[in-house]
């Protein structure tokens, strides 16, 4: 006991940060643990230990809040007054009546004295100016990532709460509210301003869909969600956050998806390319591409629509939408500067939206958006040829196909095709050396059957037969088998 007593003070004394905080409480709790385990410490002087170490902790938590939380309000400005007054009061001279509600009704700062390394948000390369009725007004822009020539638009990521440390997974109900919310103001916090230079604002009433809970992000750039059966935090940046954000906020998202969280994952990404002059695309050269078959890969070709303007004129511009926007991959183009109010203007974006709702999103999306962006349709991937960005297109595989032929269908496939030799060789062959010979030579799982493998094996695993043969909504990638155990279930599909 004296030993772990050491540890604590050495603990409580030590200045750490916010990870190695965890790291330390991690060890020091699995050594209590242990030694209760081997007698060594009485039960009684355990949950003591265990109480003094949480204590330290959260006073280290507390601490840190304070001294590193509280420094980034810079004076507070809000991250939208800043771009204010960087861009939009430079922009008055120009405005025909003066600057009125000139970025989503953003107010206008008086001052602004961040440090050039805390000037958010960025500025000089993600706003365009367009010339309205009101004047000439910023508008963000998509902001190309360094060696791509598309950006990234919307970004919704989520983890599992045990990031924050396995206690956390083990929650009762009634304790997440207060539990999971005060590790995301204390620790996600200051995470999300260091990858993109903004935080959390205030908590929501409640949360959206299946997440009881949620905070919005500063100015309205995003939203925090939780208290899903999952066990997830689920993290939203929109257009305008992406925009904003510290630039390389890509690579740094990336690095803790990749390195820090547990079991991560990309929900949504939406990826752009704008056209300020229309000169590699328009509406009407979309709607020529789906003329030429060129957003056909194959099966049935796309669902395309045709908004706005097209037979009366009236300045708010054309809009064409392939795909469905509730499936997994929904392109959209159209007249950007026009839906701003420059009836004049020649912006047209491009807009590809990909979501996990059946589809795998890979962490390399963020890093390399063109890959996918091209790989996407045969119309995208000439685009991005004819813009000098020659990488290999890449293709968020479907994972509704994978999961689709399961077990049943295999066996089915292998008896209309090979079971009349079988049936044959069973005479004169007994089954053991039958299958010995039949059998490949490599233990390899076929791609198409990789996830109904998973199945077979959590079917073994809870002794209980394969009954259902159907697609379950809710569990896509375990297909037939019956779901007695969900948090065994969760996990694994959402670490896949």
């Amino acid at each position: 006991m004296k030993t772990i007593l050491a540890q604590i003070h050495a603990f409580d004394s030590a200045f750490l940060s916010v990870s190695e905080i965890f790291a330390q409480e991690k060890e020091i709790s699995h050594e209590i643990y242990a030694r209760c385990a081997f007698g060594d410490v009485s039960l009684a002087d355990s949950q003591i230990l265990r109480n003094m170490l949480e204590g330290v902790t959260k006073n280290k938590l507390q601490a840190f809040e304070k001294s590193l939380v509280q420094p980034k309000k810079h004076n507070d400005e809000s991250i939208a007054e800043i771009f204010v007054q960087k861009i939009a009061i430079p922009a008055k001279n120009t405005a025909v009546s003066g600057l009125e509600t000139p970025f989503y009704n953003m107010g206008v700062a008086d001052t602004q004295q961040a440090s050039e390394s805390q000037a958010f948000p960025r500025h000089l390369d993600n706003y365009k100016l367009i010339s309205t009725p009101k004047g000439v007004l910023p508008v963000l822009r998509c902001t190309p990532i360094e060696n791509n020539v598309v950006g990234l638009d919307w970004v919704t990521f989520s983890f599992c709460v045990s990031t924050f440390g396995d206690k956390y997974y083990n929650l009762d109900s009634d304790q997440v509210d207060l539990g999971v919310g005060d590790a995301i103001e204390t620790w996600l916090d200051q995470l999300l301003f260091e990858i993109f230079g903004f935080g959390i604002s205030e908590k929501r009433k409640r949360g959206i869909r299946f997440d009881k809970y949620g905070y919005e992000l500063q100015d309205n750039l995003g939203m925090v969600l939780y208290g899903n059966n999952n066990k997830r935090i689920r993290v939203q940046i929109n257009g305008s956050g992406c925009a904003l954000a510290r630039k390389g906020w890509n690579e740094q998202l990336y690095k803790f998806l990749k390195s820090q969280a547990k079991n991560p994952k990309l929900n949504r990404v939406d990826i752009a390319f704008d056209d300020f002059e229309s000169e590699w695309v328009s509406v009407q050269g979309c709607d020529d591409w789906d003329t030429q078959g060129l957003f056909f890969t194959g099966g049935r070709n796309p669902e395309i629509n045709h908004l706005g303007d097209w037979k009366r004129i009236n300045g708010k511009g054309l809009t064409m939408t392939v795909g469905n926007r509730e499936s997994s991959k929904f392109l959209r183009c159209y007249e950007r500067g026009k839906k701003e109010g420059d009836s004049l203007s020649l912006w047209t974006r491009l807009e590809l939206e990909l979501k996990s709702s059946d589809r795998y999103l890979p962490l390399d999306v963020l890093l390399s958006p063109s890959t996918y962006f091209k790989g996407a349709y045969p119309a995208l991937e000439a685009l991005c040829n004819q813009l000098h960005d020659f990488t290999a297109p890449e293709k968020c595989e479907l994972i509704e196909k994978q999961a689709n032929i399961n077990v049943d269908k295999a066996l089915e496939i292998v008896k209309t095709q090979f079971g009349k030799y079988i049936r044959q060789f069973r005479k004169f062959i007994n089954d053991a050396d039958l299958l010995t010979l039949i059998s490949s030579d490599k233990d390899e799982m076929p791609k198409r059957l990789q996830f109904s493998h998973a199945a077979v094996m959590q079917a073994l695993r809870i002794n209980q037969p394969i009954i259902n043969t159907q697609l379950d909504e809710q569990f896509p990638l375990l297909v037939g088998v019956p779901y007695l155990n969900e948090t065994s279930y969760k996990d694994f599909i959402h670490a896949i």
